[in-house]
């Protein structure tokens, strides 16, 4: 798509690789890790940072659905692809013909998928531990794995559950143990099958290195889906673990203009300006990501200075008040200059997505994923150069 405005997210994958050089170190060697793609690799885009990670050794990936699998697909990709949302019959024809993997939730999904197999599927079976969302129930344990016994066609590879509070991970008598012991117990109805289990997600990744040798966290080598972590942030309150943000979103001053006191801006006139003011007209708007709970309170940089955003946060457009950057800057006209909405500073320093997500009771990966497809990437070092050849 050819751009003609200047708003956009520039994704550098070397900070990208960093972040994955701590997964694979966490790892060590002989785990399952599955980098997970899925929401457009978490805005980043899919096709771009699955085939970084991919050059990297990377042997699986995890989309949430099918039509994110058949875009990765005919993109030309062609490692594994763990399909994790669920599926009807329809898509189960899907995910057989372009040669994904299922993770199977129900019984229903199990006969689908061995309806439509004619030759060995391999498959992961998703257990319900504590999330109370996805999975078979932990009392259907022994029935599924009876159910593969007999079964011709059907080959599992893994069964695994998804981790609700994975940041107390490395606590004992935190909710995540408890559910770690349940896979635990679910796996030992398998033992017929060489199986693996997986359930480690950024959160309970990053707990390891906290964990106490004792606890089952460290016990069995769960498998990885790292998530958040890969794109540079962590759940909030973990001790940092020097990851690299990977996205900057920027915009610039489209128009400058001068509004005397009194005189009000946006929708619903909400802000009015307490003297005379010079504001930015910015071409951004909650369309591209801006949440409107911005409105009134977010900030951007701004020549190094935090600039606040004033009135309604429109579709495509947001204002902002200069004045203040005026007078710290000493610089009159910022008609199309800069504007840092979050990410790496251009001289250095970074303003993190966690800012946003704070003003707005919300999480650095809704702010991440919301930055819209109208905003297109650019793909920035070293990394990139080897996924283009």
């Amino acid at each position: 798509m050819e751009n003609y405005r200047q708003t956009f997210s520039e994704i550098n994958l070397d900070h990208l690789l960093h972040n994955w050089s701590h997964v694979t170190q966490l790892a060590g060697t002989d785990r399952f890790v599955c980098p997970m793609v899925k929401a457009n690799a978490y805005g980043h885009g899919a096709f771009e940072v699955a085939s970084c990670l991919e050059k990297e050794g990377a042997k699986y990936f995890g989309v949430c659905l099918i039509e994110e699998g058949l875009a990765l697909r005919e993109s030309g990709f062609k490692s594994e692809l763990l399909v994790y949302g669920g599926f009807d019959k329809q898509g189960a024809e899907k995910i057989l013909e372009y040669q994904m993997t299922p993770v199977i939730s129900t019984w229903e999904q199990l006969k689908f998928i061995e309806s439509q197999a004619d030759s060995p599927v391999k498959v992961h079976i998703k257990f319900e531990t504590g999330m109370n969302r996805l999975g078979f129930d932990r009392s259907e344990a022994e029935k599924v794995s009876e159910y593969f016994k007999k079964s011709k066609n059907l080959k599992l590879k893994a069964v695994l559950t998804h981790l609700a509070c994975s940041d107390d991970a490395a606590a004992d008598s935190g909710m995540s143990v408890s559910q770690l012991n349940v896979l635990a117990e679910i796996k030992s109805f398998f033992k017929p099958f060489d199986i693996f289990a997986h359930a480690l997600n950024s959160g309970g990744i990053l707990s390891l290195s906290e964990a106490p040798e004792s606890s089952i966290l460290k016990k069995e080598r769960w498998g990885f889906r790292p998530g958040l972590m890969l794109y540079g942030y962590q759940p909030a309150g973990m001790k940092s673990a020097g990851l690299k943000p990977v996205m900057t979103f920027k915009s610039v001053v489209q128009i400058q203009r001068s509004v005397p006191a009194g005189a009000t801006v946006s929708y619903g006139a909400t802000w009015k300006a307490k003297r005379d003011s010079q504001i930015g007209v910015i071409p951004a708007g909650y369309a591209d990501g801006i949440k409107r709970q911005l409105s009134n309170s977010g900030e951007v940089t701004i020549g190094g200075v935090s600039a606040p955003i004033i009135g309604i946060v429109c579709m495509d457009f947001f204002m902002v008040d200069l004045t203040e950057v005026i007078l710290k800057t000493g610089k009159e006209n910022w008609q199309n200059e800069e504007v840092l909405l979050f990410g790496e500073k251009s001289s250095g320093g970074f303003v993190s997505a966690d800012e946003w997500a704070n003003q707005t009771n919300s999480i650095s990966w809704e702010i991440l994923t919301s930055v819209s497809s109208r905003v297109p990437r650019h793909y920035l070092g070293n990394a990139f150069s080897i996924i283009k050849d």
